[in-house]
């Protein structure tokens, strides 16, 4: 197995017991829970925390995570997976919990925000990007209806905060799109700098366009 998937292996472990200690009361999953409310107090590093503990079905949650983790990482590669792991994550609820306040929703303002169904979502928009990138549009397609019917099934209850696994997905997606980009640059910078430094290895001989006169 590649080193991105032991990564997917141990995040999944560690995930695991946050979530039974958590269920055995050792502490609540409601201190590592982000809300809108926490994010307007700057409590920022909730975004995060918030990954650490399983929502339920704990143990479907869990397989989730690992079994799509390990599909990311060897169809889009390791550094695809884990950008669209923290972005989906992180930058998913932060855009929600933004709407959330300008459009005043209160009564979601303090509802804990756990789990890593954003982290899985931000990975299955990775996939399907891919397999639409690659002529298998309809394919991507089902992937993401399929995946959206069974998350529905398995948590039954929504609320509008449920709305950041579609900007999750949309981010999984464009990070695969961004990484070509940002090969591109790189490369093209690569190149530049290349002839920069040929230029002052060999530089153009000077033409002394001064004419002696006897």
């Amino acid at each position: 197995m590649a080193r991105g998937g032991v990564f997917v292996l141990v995040a999944g472990g560690v995930i695991s017991v946050a979530t039974v200690l958590s269920r055995l009361e050792v502490f609540s999953a409601r201190e590592l829970a982000s809300t809108p409310e926490s994010l307007g107090d700057g409590r920022v590093w909730l975004l995060a925390s918030s990954a650490l503990v399983a929502d339920r079905p704990a143990v479907a949650s869990i397989a989730g995570f690992v079994v799509v983790g390990i599909a990311t990482v060897a169809l889009c590669g390791a550094r695809v997976a884990w950008v669209a792991a923290v972005l989906g994550h992180v930058l998913s609820a932060a855009i929600v919990y933004a709407a959330i306040d300008a459009s005043n929703f209160s009564g979601v303002a303090r509802v804990p925000d756990y789990g890593t169904s954003a982290i899985i979502a931000a990975w299955i928009g990775a996939i399907a990007c891919l397999m639409w990138l690659r002529g298998r549009r309809m394919g991507a397609v089902v992937l993401c209806v399929v995946s959206a019917l069974l998350g529905w099934f398995c948590k039954g209850q929504l609320t509008v905060l449920d709305t950041e696994h579609a900007a999750a997905l949309a981010i999984g997606a464009a990070t695969v799109l961004w990484r070509p980009q940002a090969r591109l640059v790189v490369d093209r910078a690569r190149e530049v700098m290349g002839q920069v430094r040929l230029v002052e290895r060999h530089p153009e001989p000077r033409v002394d366009l001064r004419h002696d006169h006897p």
